[in-house]
Formats: structure tokens, C-alpha cells, sequence
């Protein structure tokens, strides 16, 4: 168990002013079996009123809006969490799990490394949902590359696949979409992680009546280095920053992201960037957290 403290800011600037801009975030991390969250600090820039709920997968949700003219919307979150390792979290299973979903439809290159994985198991006595799991989880490591910029937040599982490159939304949409055609439900998490960065994306197997956290993007079993944000189908159920407003504008992300371990009564830096590759730019996170449209 780790107690971490976070920071989580997004700037956005239009290039000319907006008005009835409506948002939703998924911002802010809640409390669940493997965490415990204390929030010291959420400011959220301009907005006329919020309110915090719960949406249909159990995330914590911010709505609001603001309908006054504005060229710049922003978000900060601060606070601690206690992170157990990962352990399988119990609770029933839906069944749209089992099914695929917009960023995990399969196609011919999913099916076909999902057959591969499966053969390969089959030859190695893998016979758990667990074993089979990181089995699928290692290959794809191996087969994947990660390059930043090669895709964008609308790039399917079967997409991504075929080009063999792109960022942690791709491998977890790959890795779901695997899970799904190998016969294990599978969900899309997004996060935070240690260190310096950006958000990072992982996956959730079902097994053994629970949930258990496994990042392709990395190779790694859930730890607890890793705080939750939100989770759903695939990328599409749990956008960190989503909204609508009136105007025409461009806009320009930035995304700033730190964890640090607290040891011993002191904030106890680890070497490392969120998402566990080297650092980018956070003015240009692989794929924006945020899907504000005009």
C-alpha cells in the first residue's frame, strides 16, 4: 500500500471566444476497492455552476457550464491516495463487457492475433483467464510499437493493429478487443500514473469474479502506482473532458500530470513519466483528454 499525492491541470485556449460551452469531466478520481481518495483542491475555470454525480459505469462525473463568452476553459485537481496493489476486485459482471464495442469492433488483423494468442496458450498449457490474459498482454508488447502521433483519439483497435504503432489508448483498445474474441470481458481504465506527464490508459480483465488491472502499453501488472479515473467499454464511455459550445474556434491542450510517492511524511519523488515511456511534450499529449466540439 502507498500513499500518493497528485496533480492534474488542463488548459484549453480557443482561438477566438466561445460561448454556451456545456462540459462534462471525468477529471477527478473517486473512491473504489483499491483506493481511497482525499480531493484538497478542484477548480474549474470559468463555469457558471457544476454539480459532481455518478455516471451510468460508476465514475465520478463533473457537469457544468458556462454561457458567457470565453477564450480559455481550465481544470485542477489536487489531492492524496492510498493505492492498494492490484488485487481482483469482486463485483458482479455486465454483460456488455463481453461484447465489443465503437473502438473494439474486430476486423480480420484482431481476429487473427487472437486465434494466434490462442494457439499459443493452448501449446503452453495457459489455461486461465489470468494466464491467457498476460500471454496476450506480452505479445502485444512485443509487437506493438508505441510512436506518439501516428493516431488520434477516433483510431480503432483493428486500425491501430495494422498499423503496429500508437500510444496507450491503442494498446488497451487492441488488448480489449483480444481479451473479447479470446472469450474474457475486458474494460478501458484511464488514469493517472507515477511520475511526470500525461494520462495513461490501461485495461481491466474480468476473472475469478472480479476485476484485475493489467497495462499492455507497458507490460506491467496494476500496481499501486497507478490512481484511477474513470472506466467503460473503451475509450468513448470514459473521455476525461467532454464538451459542446457555440463559436468557431480552434483550440490548443495542455495537460499537465504529477504523482509522487509520500514516505514518511515527506514527498518522496520518483524517477519516472507518467504512462512509463519518455517524457512528450505535455503541450501535445498523445491523444487529447479532451473532446470539446463547436
Amino acid at each position: 500500500m502507498r500513499k500518493l499525492k497528485f496533480k492534474y491541470s488542463m488548459e484549453l485556449k480557443f482561438s477566438s471566444p466561445v460561448s454556451r460551452h456545456y462540459f462534462a469531466l471525468r477529471c477527478v478520481p473517486g473512491d473504489s476497492l483499491r483506493q481511497k481518495i482525499t480531493v484538497a483542491e478542484c477548480r474549474v475555470s470559468p463555469a457558471d455552476y457544476t454539480s459532481a454525480d455518478k455516471d451510468g459505469f460508476g465514475n465520478l462525473k463533473i457537469s457544468g457550464s458556462c454561457r458567457r463568452l470565453h477564450d480559455m476553459f481550465s481544470y485542477y485537481v489536487a489531492g492524496t491516495a492510498v493505492v492498494q496493489g492490484m488485487t481482483v476486485q469482486k463485483c458482479p459482471l455486465h454483460p456488455m463487457y463481453r461484447y465489443p464495442s465503437k473502438y473494439t469492433e474486430p476486423g480480420p488483423g484482431i481476429t487473427a492475433f487472437a486465434e494466434k494468442v490462442s494457439q499459443k496458450c493452448k501449446r503452453q498449457g495457459t489455461e486461465t483467464a489470468m494466464e491467457r490474459a498476460v500471454c496476450a498482454m506480452h505479445d502485444l508488447y512485443t509487437r506493438f510499437q508505441y510512436i506518439p502521433g501516428v493516431t488520434d483519439i477516433g483510431t480503432t483497435a483493428e486500425q491501430a493493429l495494422m498499423q503496429g504503432k500508437g500510444v496507450c489508448q491503442d494498446y488497451a483498445h487492441i488488448m480489449i478487443a483480444v481479451m473479447r474474441q479470446m472469450g474474457i470481458p475486458a474494460r478501458y481504465v484511464n488514469g493517472l500514473m507515477i511520475g511526470e506527464g500525461a494520462t495513461h490508459a490501461w485495461v481491466e480483465i474480468y476473472t475469478d469474479g472480479g476485476w484485475y488491472g493489467l497495462d499492455p502499453t507497458n507490460d506491467l501488472h496494476i500496481d499501486d502506482y497507478y490512481i484511477k479515473l474513470a472506466h467503460g467499454r473503451d475509450y468513448a464511455d470514459c473521455v476525461v473532458d467532454k464538451g459542446i459550445f457555440l463559436g468557431n474556434a480552434s483550440q490548443e491542450q495542455k495537460i499537465y500530470v504529477n504523482v509522487e510517492e509520500i514516505s514518511d511524511g515527506r514527498d518522496s519523488s520518483v524517477n519516472g513519466t507518467a504512462g512509463g515511456r519518455e517524457a512528450d511534450d505535455p503541450e501535445k499529449p498523445d491523444h487529447a483528454d479532451t473532446s470539446h466540439r463547436g
